[in-house]
């Protein structure tokens, strides 16, 4: 595990072969600063050759593959400009590439937004003929988007207006992450004879799960009190970005911002609502249960939030090299065949992958995928074993998209968001079958089980979870017009903590502030879809560790499919139905009978 007593490292102190590869997209500054000039000399083109000419099946086709083309080039612009970024906010050169993406974003929104517009403001039949012809197949996911959409589409000159306005009206994200990884700052703190740095990557990657319960503590308070300097700030960015999007689903025609928000994931208001509300009712009592069994296992008067993220085994964690975790990944998903892995390969031999923690990086992990190019991967690698199910997960977005691009245009829909994340949890899942399947002793196998639950379970089940009920709580505040501040927010969530843990956890001073810890907040309702991807994923991925070909081939093909199919659709083309709560609780079921194991092999 990285233990960091004092500060992260600065970027240039890290070893290379272990950062993400960015020159695979631009070699130098300077080719990415022609890359920008390029694209700007094709879409000023696209304008003037297509705005009010789209009128007639040849024309269109032509325009719809030059918008492809444009997309392709967009995407390797916006993620160099903002991948670098992500890991080093402290550069010059980083911090002014980011910057100007925003006014990059305008000046191509303005010019391309006639597209959509014209193309929605053309007859039923002319739409039609364009995708029965041999050509136009491959767009017509994207035209029945355009049919969906048209609905909720402005006046031409207000969407021209409304890109212009774009990097105003959506950066939001980009304040919250200025403050988060530039402004605070958390006071050192001693225990014994020691003294801590503190920071948001050491205390959610090292201090907040330590084995020492005075560092743990400590650090708890130490982060908390500097979330707290920069409550206020936070919230207001945070309000004023969830006002916008109300402003926006009114602005086109929404009487909920719920149901403006769902429109693009193609989700009922139902389907979301059953999400929360069954795992809130009936997840909660297994976790309860976990925090019980925790509270034994460590011999501990009580169970605090300070605590529940502690490992459960009192044995040294485990620790796992990078190469070492390739070697694991690299054998549990061959059930996916040579294309699959092929992805997975690449993502080690060509450094897609950026391990380290390093002052200013992002916390947490993701995974951006880029159409025609790499699919870079940001973790905050602790050395231990919880990391290959990390990796494991995020490797599933690469696979997942990785395949979309190649069965699909850049500008076909993605996959709903309400789907993304059942590819990279059922990774987790057919991962930690692997490792339950090796020869190891009962303790061990115990440990692991207790691993699986916090790192899959835990965190996509019931961090997200709590997300996800604290943000439909400040929805319905803005749908009712209700005044929203720091004290409200922090009201919410506290609510929302102690309706889940009830009497098996106590709710530590500066729990309420967690809130502040998720940038999901600013992608719309995503916190939710973890645990609808993981209800997909927990079924599919046991069927695939169980070795079904069948479902091996389904799920492949749902991989590659991108958006031309809804989620509910994608869940029920491996069997699982989304349409009620049953798959719901098979996966509620699960944890519980992992819970189960953990008990028996005492």
């Amino acid at each position: 595990m990285t233990k960091q007593n004092g500060p992260l490292p600065t970027r240039d102190l890290l070893n290379k072969e272990e950062t993400w590869d960015l020159s695979l997209l631009f070699a130098t500054q300077a080719e990415y600063e022609k890359a920008i000039e390029a694209l700007k000399e094709k879409v000023a083109t696209f304008n003037t050759d297509y705005k009010g000419n789209l009128t007639n099946v040849g024309t269109i086709l032509s325009a719809l593959n030059d918008f492809d083309d444009i997309n392709v080039r967009m995407g390797k612009v916006f993620q160099y400009g903002s991948l670098a970024y992500e890991v080093d906010k402290l550069d010059d050169t980083n911090e002014a590439n980011a910057l100007k993406l925003g006014q990059l974003s305008e000046w191509l929104g303005v010019r391309l937004s006639f597209f959509e517009s014209e193309l929605a403001n053309l007859s039923e039949e002319m739409l039609n003929e364009l995708t029965v012809t041999e050509e136009g197949q491959k767009f017509k996911a994207f035209i029945d988007r355009i049919k969906y959409n048209k609905p909720m589409m402005l006046d031409p000159k207000i969407e021209e207006t409304l890109s212009s306005l774009s990097g105003s009206l959506t950066n939001h994200s980009d304040m919250y992450n200025t403050v988060k990884f530039q402004d605070m700052v958390f006071p050192d703190f001693v225990v014994g004879s020691e003294t801590y740095s503190n920071s948001f990557a050491g205390f959610e990657q090292d201090f907040e799960g330590h084995m020492n319960k005075e560092i743990r503590h400590a650090a708890w308070k130490s982060f908390h009190q500097g979330l707290s300097n920069h409550q206020h700030t936070v919230a207001a960015n945070y309000i004023n970005h969830v006002q916008t999007e109300k402003k926006m689903a009114t602005l086109r025609g929404f009487d909920s911002v719920f149901d403006y928000l769902l429109h693009d994931q193609q989700i009922s208001r139902d389907s979301y609502n059953l999400i929360i509300d069954t795992l809130t009712t009936e997840l909660a009592p297994v976790f309860r249960r976990y925090a019980k069994l925790l509270k034994e296992e460590q011999g501990l008067d009580k169970v605090t939030l300070a605590d529940i993220k502690m490992p459960f085994s009192k044995d040294e964690p485990m620790s796992i090299s990078i190469d070492e975790s390739r070697e694991m990944i690299e054998s549990a998903l061959s059930v996916f065949g040579d294309e699959y892995l092929s992805y997975v390969k690449q993502a080690f031999d060509e450094r897609w992958i950026d391990y380290p923690m390093n002052q200013s990086k992002s916390t947490g992990g993701f995974c951006s995928t880029i159409a025609d190019g790499p699919s870079y991967i940001l973790l905050n690698w602790t050395g231990l074993l919880s990391e290959v199910l990390v990796l494991a997960h995020e490797l599933g977005h690469a696979g997942h998209f990785q395949l979309t691009y190649q069965n699909q245009l850049s500008i076909t829909p993605e996959a709903s968001l309400y789907f993304v994340e059942a590819p990279s949890t059922a990774n987790e899942v057919i991962m930690c079958q692997y490792l339950l399947n090796q020869p190891i002793e009962n303790d061990a196998k115990r440990s692991l089980i207790a691993e699986f639950i916090t790192r899959t379970y835990f965190h996509n089940m019931v961090t997200h979870l709590l997300e996800a009920d604290f943000q439909r709580k400040v929805y319905e505040a803005v749908d009712n017009d209700e005044v929203l501040n720091a004290n409200r927010l922090n009201g919410f969530f506290k609510e929302t903590l102690e309706n889940f843990w009830a009497y098996a956890v106590e709710i530590n001073d500066g729990a309420e502030l967690t809130w502040m810890r998720q940038p999901h907040y600013y992608m719309g309702l995503y916190s939710y879809t973890y645990s609808a991807g993981l209800t997909i994923g927990t079924q599919v991925g046991q069927m695939i560790a169980d070795n079904d070909q069948e479902a091996v081939s389904a799920w492949l093909d749902n991989l590659a499919a991108g958006g031309t199919k809804d989620a509910l659709e994608l869940a029920a083309h491996v069997d699982v139905d989304m349409t009620n709560a049953d798959a719901i609780r098979q996966a509620i079921q699960f944890v519980d009978g992992l819970i189960d194991q953990i008990e028996e092999l005492a």
